[in-house]
């Protein structure tokens, strides 16, 4: 019966990394498609019910390749140190800048000169744009931005990463 039970439990191992495979691709990825108040999941297998061992945040953009790839759509990569699985739909290859699109409102949004809504206007962004450049990474709720050749700052949870 412990035999059994052994072979099985190696049979479903060998099944569940048997779709891994070498992938080659860009040396460093973006995460792309995720929501400012949301991070990518990194997790210890490539499923969602493997351990989550690191959330990269929604701009991150040195997300090292690992080169292994499941067929439905893990890739092994690495962030901050730590090595793991995240879903490739939400790793883009990076140019080592941060670009948003915006979310969450109508009409235009002000930026501004500073981190604060008390600060002198620098520009708008229209509703559903893209190609906002990220600066730095954000600084709490505020994120520094250049947009149609204009510097400032957008409250985070108006923007979402994006990739050209």
């Amino acid at each position: 019966m412990k035999l059994r039970l052994f072979m099985l439990n190696a049979c479903l191992l060998s099944l569940s990394f048997s779709s891994v495979q070498a992938f080659t691709g860009p040396a460093m990825y973006a995460v792309v498609w995720v929501k400012s108040e949301d991070s990518l999941r990194l997790r210890a297998g490539p499923a969602t019910s493997y351990k989550i061992l690191k959330n990269i945040p929604f701009n991150a953009i040195k997300v090292k390749n690992l080169g292994s790839r499941t067929a439905n759509g893990w890739c092994k990569v690495q962030y901050l140190g730590v090595s793991g699985w995240s879903f490739c739909k939400y790793l883009g290859e990076s140019s080592g800048a941060r670009y948003y699109s915006s979310q969450g409102y109508t009409g235009s949004l002000r930026f501004y000169q500073q981190a604060s809504s008390k600060a002198a206007v620098a520009g708008m962004l229209p509703e559903y744009a893209t190609g906002i450049e990220g600066l730095d990474a954000c600084v709490s709720t505020w994120c520094r931005i250049r947009y149609d050749g204009k510097l400032g700052w957008v409250q985070r949870k108006y923007l979402a990463s994006w990739q050209f």
